[in-house]
């Protein structure tokens, strides 16, 4: 997977971890012919019961053809605990969508077809990483 594919080392921090994986998400869904048009969009969201602003995070936005898709990028080293697609509860789908709402109002196009993906990475320290993309993994 490109010069990218280094296995992770023991010491990285988890946030060192997750960008390496959205970039080689990215890279995954770039040679598929998707258009990547955004990278860690964050906007707000609501504001929270202290009256301070919360705010929801986008990994990538891309077109997938016609259909403007939010994808969520979950990197794990191991699935020993768990997928690394199941860390996409209900709370983080729920910030998901009110980002998306938000996303298709301030930058649009709001009236183009969207979805909801995720692209699950799994990459242990002796092997490269095994990309695997859910499409429509959660409804609008």
């Amino acid at each position: 997977m490109g010069q990218m594919a280094t296995p992770p080392a023991a010491e990285w921090h988890h946030a060192q971890l997750g960008r390496l994986g959205e970039q080689l998400a990215a890279d995954f869904l770039t040679r598929r012919g998707w258009r990547i048009v955004a990278h860690n969009v964050r906007l707000p969201v609501g504001r929270n019961r202290s009256g301070s602003r919360v705010y929801g995070e986008i990994d990538i936005v891309a077109f997938d053809g016609p259909t403007l898709v939010f994808v969520e990028v979950k990197t794990r080293t191991s699935a020993a605990v768990a997928a690394p697609e199941s860390a996409v509860t209900l709370h983080k789908q729920h910030r998901l969508r009110q980002a998306a709402q938000r996303y298709r109002q301030l930058i649009g196009p709001a009236d183009a077809p969207y979805r909801f993906d995720v692209i699950a990475l799994l990459w242990p320290a002796t092997a490269p990483p095994t990309v695997t993309l859910f499409k429509d993994f959660f409804p609008r």
